[in-house]
């Protein structure tokens, strides 16, 4: 293995040792379909956290980790369905995919969607479905040589139905799916904010040295509650929102394009806004709201977003 300060880089993303033997794939910009990957190396094989959402940037992350380590990666853990964590599943044939339970029943559901529409300039490239292998629900421990893996399903929908926290209780290192964006707007559509504040709570209680998001930069213990606050005041704002929009009579899109997002607005992909309404509208249960599908949500995204698609560098 390489000395901490050895890394392996690529112009999509850079693997960099947050513990021994533990790497983070950071992407920038962490906007649409730019997320996070990890790798965990042992003596013989390694472990990929997640995958990515293009054939080109999968591929680069696989160029990345074998500059790295001539170690085979045998196991890939999905820590939730969505397409940049899971596309480039097929692009490691030889690794068996550990993901929840839910995760593998939305994607054989789903299979490969068609973001086209919605983002016509990505490359996706030769886009293969593959589904995990093994499925789990509560807390599974996987042995990489001597380092254990706790899984950690949540038991509720939070950002999906099928969230898993990955944590490495030695090296004290956790990754956290899009549980967190960290500095990009959280996203609840296909999930629940109320549960999304709920997993907040229990990411903080592990008290980890290193917490790597689904989208954006790695940060360490001191930095925990300015990110976790930042993402649960946004939550929070939702919420309110959209208790102000039942109260109004307005639709989730007359609501949001009558908001100010005020300090929240630096955040990347605002335009989520519109789709999280969506879901706090359905989870006040006065509010009559009936569930309009992702696919509405979405449109509504692009209008309150002036009729600009969203802004997806993959």
């Amino acid at each position: 293995m390489p000395s901490a300060h050895n890394v392996s880089e690529t112009h999509q993303g850079r693997l960099r040792e947050i513990a021994q033997n533990v790497f983070s794939y950071v992407q920038p910009d962490g906007t649409w379909f730019i997320n996070n990957m990890g790798l965990i190396v042992g003596e013989t094989e390694a472990i990929s956290i997640d995958t990515t959402s293009t054939e080109r940037r999968n591929r680069s992350y696989i160029d990345a980790i074998e500059a790295l380590t001539s170690n085979p990666v045998k196991l890939v853990v999905n820590t939730h369905h969505h397409a940049d964590h899971t596309h480039g599943n097929f692009m490691f044939p030889d690794a068996t995919i550990v993901a929840h339970s839910e995760c593998r029943r939305v994607m054989v559901e789903t299979g490969i969607p068609n973001y086209r529409s919605a983002f016509p300039d990505v490359e996706w490239g030769e886009l293969k479905f593959r589904a995990p292998d093994i499925t789990i629900s509560g807390l599974t421990t996987l042995h990489l040589d001597d380092l254990a893996i706790e899984l950690a399903g949540l038991g509720y929908v939070a950002h999906t139905e099928g969230d898993l926290l990955v944590w490495i209780p030695s090296r004290r290192v956790l990754f956290t799916g899009d549980l967190i964006f960290n500095g990009g707007t959280p996203f609840a559509l296909f999930g629940s904010i109320e549960g999304t504040l709920r997993a907040l709570d229990v990411i903080e209680n592990y008290e980890a040295e290193v917490i790597v998001p689904g989208h954006g930069p790695a940060f360490k213990k001191q930095q925990t509650s300015e990110v976790l606050n930042s993402q649960r005041d946004y939550l929070r704002f939702v919420q309110a929102t959209a208790l102000l929009g039942v109260r109004k009579n307005r639709s989730p899109l007359e609501q949001a394009m009558a908001t100010d997002l005020g300090i929240f607005s630096s955040l990347t992909d605002s335009e989520r806004l519109a789709g999280n309404l969506h879901v706090a509208y359905r989870e006040i249960s006065a509010s009559g709201y009936i569930w309009q599908g992702t696919a509405q949500a979405i449109k509504d995204m692009i209008v309150y977003n002036k009729g600009q698609l969203p802004h997806c560098v993959a």
